[in-house]
């Protein structure tokens, strides 16, 4: 089962979540934002001094087959086995396309998330769904395949722009509509003018158990996970759209 960590503590919790996973090499995917701005955060960790870096470009319009098979090449040439661990650093791009090059390398290899992005931890990393754009279509291919674990940090947040706060909220706001009034009431209360990242951090992982919920009951999409597409399809649709303008629009 999937573990989902609230990390008040963000650097022995990921040395602790990379312990618990026994691995033969450990590796580090990022993009390039998130390797200037985030990686530094875990500097203090030894586990990762060690680690094979591979670093792809930012933005969604680069989760695509190139660089999956940039992902596949770099874990053959540095050695990577059956056993080895591959951890993904940053926003939902970074984590559905490591996602999916953990699950084809080697038939399935162990992964954590590290959601960098409001929006990705309250919905990429976490349900098991991995995967990539293709042929003008979001997320056309993929598979479901769970992160060992996945943590979620206020730390990373403080990086993050209103733009990119708004839309991982307005994916918050959704879990919201479908769960409860008191949930509802709950997100629309958070301030945006007196930024709270202890409370902000406390609604996202209320909003994250309601999606985890959700997949345990469902994790195949066959039923009442079905509900987490509410403004997804006509959203997806409306960004594949943008893609293909070549004006790419945030998911949330």
């Amino acid at each position: 089962m999937q573990q989902i960590i609230k990390s008040d503590h963000l650097t022995p919790d990921i040395e602790e979540a990379i312990r618990h996973i026994g691995h033969d090499k450990l590796f580090v995917l990022m993009d390039e934002n998130t390797h200037d701005q985030c990686f530094p955060l875990l500097a203090g960790i030894p586990l990762l001094q060690k680690a094979r870096e591979i670093v792809i470009p930012a933005g969604d319009t680069n989760k695509t087959i190139e660089n999956l098979g940039r992902v596949w090449q770099l874990l053959t040439e540095n050695g990577a086995t059956r056993h080895s661990l591959l951890l993904n650093l940053g926003g939902g791009m970074v984590t559905d396309l490591g996602g999916f090059a953990a699950a084809t390398f080697k038939r399935g290899i162990c992964y954590i998330n590290i959601p960098t992005t409001l929006l990705g931890a309250v919905d990429a990393a976490v349900g098991g769904k991995t995967g990539i754009n293709f042929a003008g279509y979001k997320n056309e291919i993929g598979s479901f395949y769970p992160a060992r674990t996945v943590i979620i940090s206020s730390d990373f947040f403080r990086t993050l722009d209103r733009a990119a706060i708004l839309s991982g909220y307005a994916e918050m706001v959704k879990h919201a509509l479908i769960h409860s009034d008191s949930e509802w009431e709950a997100v629309l209360a958070y301030s945006f003018d007196e930024e709270d990242y202890s409370k902000l951090n406390e609604l996202v992982f209320r909003s994250v158990k309601i999606k985890e919920d959700i997949v345990i009951k469902d994790p195949y999409e066959k039923d009442i996970r079905k509900a987490l597409n509410f403004g997804h399809t006509t959203g997806h649709a409306f960004e594949s759209f943008a893609m293909a303008r070549e004006k790419p629009v945030p998911h949330g």
